[in-house]
């Protein structure tokens, strides 16, 4: 899955001579984070949520201070000018590492300079939440394979002689073996359960995951 089916592809932006003022209302009536700075559509920086607050702060200190107030009014005084971004064509893994990593909120989306949509986590969650299918009826059953291809094939004829829809299936490495969590078109959990098992798999119990 890729960063451009999953964007955000008209995002609320500014200049950068915005002020800021008008850049806290824009976050506060969209209920966004952040703001891409643009000029003529090329991104040239961004403004969050966080960075007016941290000017707040500051401002505040100085007057309490007696000091000169905090130089700055407009966007381009407080925006982050070397700002990391993704392309439409990475993939929304490789984003979700860089947000985690970095412990960031968003990611602008460019081709060259030119912004073309900005990546929150709220994206990329909602990408899992359609690609799992977990607004749909069903419920996941977590089954132990051998890490064989093969045994997951026979796991799925198994669940389809049941007549059963397999909405979704992660597969992930668990002591030597394959761990499948599978998204399934029912609610009797516990049949598919004792189906499973007497066909040979291994279904643990709910609580065998916490251990």
């Amino acid at each position: 899955m890729f960063v451009g089916k999953r964007m955000t592809r008209t995002p609320v932006t500014v200049t950068p001579e915005d002020t800021l003022l008008r850049a806290g209302d824009l976050l506060h009536v969209h209920r966004i984070h952040h703001l891409p700075v643009v000029t003529q559509g090329n991104l040239v920086g961004i403004v969050t949520g966080s960075d007016l607050r941290n000017f707040a702060l500051k401002k505040a200190a100085a007057e309490i201070a007696g000091e000169a107030m905090v130089a700055g009014r407009n966007v381009g005084d407080i925006m982050t000018r070397d700002v990391v971004t993704v392309s439409p064509f990475d993939t929304l893994e490789d984003a979700l590492l860089l947000l985690h990593r970095r412990r960031f909120g968003g990611l602008p989306v460019v081709e060259g300079k030119r912004l073309v949509g900005i990546l929150t986590k709220a994206d990329i969650l909602a990408a899992f939440i359609d690609t799992l299918r977990i607004e749909e009826i069903g419920v996941r059953i977590e089954v132990i394979l051998p890490q064989s291809t093969k045994a997951i094939q026979k796991m799925i004829e198994t669940l389809g002689a049941m007549d059963l829809e397999v909405k979704s299936l992660i597969v992930s490495p668990y002591q030597g073996n394959f761990a499948a969590f599978v998204r399934i078109s029912t609610i009797d959990v516990a049949s598919v359960r004792k189906r499973l098992r007497a066909a040979g798999f291994s279904v643990p119990e709910l609580d065998h995951f916490l251990g």
